[in-house]
């Protein structure tokens, strides 16, 4: 019997009953060809379903054909999207788990690639795309709320079990009902109940279609953190509004943020510096004000942390998105007090968000069967056990480690010091960063669950390789620090990154970084000097500050960094360095500009592979892999990736 009391207890949604509190929401996987899901994502939903979600909400269903968010946006305004749904309720529904729709219309928040006309209730440009929209005309706008309506009587004919109309994070419905981007002069604005009649014509129009007895929500932003959006008073006289005087309504989904700006953007799938569950003190407060079913999320990525939301009353269900996405069996595994087994989200954002904004596939660092169930969501075990030697205990090494044992193999780990993680142990030294060493708990848990053989403290050579006499070895032996062939690189007051968050080498009080690829060793060092009381100055040769990041984790590290003075200047690349200056090239011009009385230049300029034990063994074994930075130097998710994928075909 399990000790999460309110965690899975079923809870009824207008009417349909939901097995568990846990929810997993609406958020786009780029599973969709020509405007329609595709066998990946029956796959990727399947694994969730598996895994004991009590209800998954499909992503944004675009409910006219000016509702394209992206290229990727499912295409719900035609008939024939109805066999899809039936697909993924025959999916699904066999696990006990129900599924909602969304219900989508971006308005002025069209990505500039997804193919639709931005269009809004009036002419309000949006800073995020730089677009000004149409504004929409009465006609068109009827033509909109008919689409809601008929799409939902789409997903009912499909067999699934409610929808939800998306009124969050600065899509139409919200530029409706905000006074500062809705300057309409007719019976769609000027005043709050013509602000919510866009929405209550959508809902009645809906109940038309659907009946009483189908579940229809809405899901919003408790506040959009943003000048022309909406406040958290606004949203909630509109929540108590459309509870009270509207109806039709079963639930509220509570989310932040909003699409029209970087920064309010950022809460979208807010990263790591954002503390976990930061909506529920907002939903508890709506809870309090109406009488349907309230939902939250926001970096709710903890069982337990899920269950004492729930037992506080704040809220009726969780919404545990990127918790299922890094771990789809999260539920079950807490429903059997097996919590020592769950992979926990770290909030980096690279490959969930961060893909959807790159037009990939979505996955996780940590756990790169995650958009790729198809293939590999049901590891198979080795039919011919090997004896595998892995050096190196950074991710890559840790990952390929835990998936050969898991499929049976023999492993053993060696790693040089005394603790696992790589550059993982630098990461977490950088403010903000903390939660990303969480990466390596979750690959240490797992070593030990699969009982990998691991040697600390063992520096491996050819003769130690040998003696062990392996079938197959993995070299994941990392890269160490790339020193540009530049004058003055040898002196003294140079030093790099990883000198700096190593605590190895102490700093003087006038420093300058210099950064090559916009990634986080040059963004966060020079935050982390800063935040020492440093003054600092960042250079990088990209054409932004931060521009290799995710940008939810750019935004959030470029607020703190202008919040600390850095002072940060884009394009230029490092030409020359002198005892107590630097000079640095533009990019385009190649103007030089110099930077006198500096303490320190601290060098981020990339990483190069560590091939000394390859170079030794490599005309000695036939099956010998390199992995990770040791073969290029990436980032964590290639080293992860190319750890799982060689050892789950070895």
């Amino acid at each position: 019997m399990s000790d999460f009391k309110y965690l899975f207890s079923p809870k009824q949604i207008g009417s349909t009953w939901v097995k568990n509190r846990i929810v997993s929401t609406g958020h786009m996987t780029n599973f969709v060809k020509d405007g329609l899901p595709t066998e990946e994502l029956i796959f990727y939903h399947r694994e969730r379903a598996k895994g004991g979600v009590g209800l998954i909400t499909l992503e944004a269903n675009a409910v006219h054909p000016t509702a394209f968010f992206t290229s990727h946006t499912i295409k719900a305004f035609q008939d024939g999207i109805i066999p899809h749904y039936e697909k993924l309720a025959e999916t699904v529904h066999p696990h006990g788990t129900k599924m909602f729709v969304q219900l989508f219309h971006p308005g002025r928040e069209v990505y500039p690639s997804g193919g639709s006309l931005a269009v809004s209730c009036s002419a309000v440009p949006t800073d995020r795309f730089r677009l000004i929209p149409k504004e929409l005309e009465r006609e068109e706008i009827i033509d909109i709320i008919k689409g809601y309506a008929e799409t939902a009587e789409r997903v009912q004919k499909g067999g699934l079990d409610g929808v939800e109309i998306v009124a969050s994070h600065g899509y139409l419905i919200s530029q409706f009902w905000s006074p500062r981007t809705n300057l309409r002069k007719d019976e769609y604005g000027g005043s709050f109940e013509n602000r919510l009649r866009f929405l209550q014509e959508i809902i009645y129009r809906i109940r038309e279609k659907v009946g009483s007895s189908f579940t229809v929500g809405l899901r919003a932003s408790v506040d959009d953190f943003e000048k022309k959006g909406a406040t958290f008073e606004e949203v909630l006289d509109n929540l108590k509004y459309l509870d009270q005087q509207v109806g039709g309504l079963d639930f509220f989904n509570l989310t932040g943020g909003s699409s029209a700006t970087l920064m309010s953007s950022s809460f979208i799938a807010a990263p790591s510096p954002y503390p976990p569950g930061h909506f529920v003190a907002y939903a508890a407060k709506v809870k309090e004000a109406v009488s349907i079913t309230v939902m939250a999320n926001g970096r709710i990525n903890d069982p337990v942390m899920a269950e004492k939301v729930l037992a506080s009353g704040a809220v009726d269900m969780v919404g545990m998105t990127r918790a299922l996405i890094v771990d789809p069996h999260m539920p079950n595994k807490a429903m059997q007090e097996e919590l020592d087994r769950i992979r926990y989200c770290i909030g980096c954002n690279q490959a969930c968000i961060g893909h959807f904004q790159q037009d990939l596939p979505i996955s996780c660092i940590q756990n790169p069967i995650t958009g790729r169930e198809r293939e590999y969501a049901a590891m198979r075990k080795t039919n011919h056990v090997k004896k595998i030697v892995i050096v190196g205990g950074g991710p890559a090494g840790m990952k390929a480690a835990v998936v050969a044992a898991e499929r049976g193999h023999k492993v053993t780990l060696l790693e040089k010091t005394d603790e696992l993680g790589g550059q993982v142990k630098l990461a977490r030294s950088i403010p903000t960063r903390e939660e990303f060493g969480e990466l390596v708990s979750n690959l240490r848990r797992e070593l030990t669950q699969f009982r990998v053989d691991i040697r600390m403290n063992t520096t491996a050579d050819k003769e130690l390789i040998l003696s062990m006499n392996p079938d197959e070895v993995i070299l994941a032996t990392g890269a160490t620090p790339y020193f540009p062939d530049i004058e003055g690189i040898e002196l003294p007051h140079v030093l790099t990154a990883w000198d700096v968050l190593n605590r190895k080498k102490a700093v003087g009080q006038n420093v300058v970084v210099a950064d090559w690829k916009g990634d986080m060793p040059g963004v966060g060092t020079a935050l982390y000097l800063a935040e020492s009381g440093r003054d600092v100055e960042l250079f990088t040769s990209c054409y932004g500050v931060g521009y290799s990041l995710q940008q939810y984790v750019r935004d959030a590290m470029l607020a703190r960094l202008h919040g600390k003075h850095v002072k940060m200047v884009p394009h230029y690349q490092l030409h020359k360095i002198e005892p107590s200056s630097v000079t640095f090239e533009n990019i385009y011009t190649g103007q030089l500009v110099t930077k006198a009385d500096i303490d320190h230049v601290i060098l981020a300029t990339g990483h190069i592979q560590n091939t000394d034990l390859y170079d030794q063994l490599k005309n000695h074994f036939p099956n010998l892999h390199r992995i990770g930075d040791c073969l290029s130097a990436r980032t964590a998710e290639d080293a992860i990736l190319e750890g799982f994928t060689l050892a789950a075909n070895l």
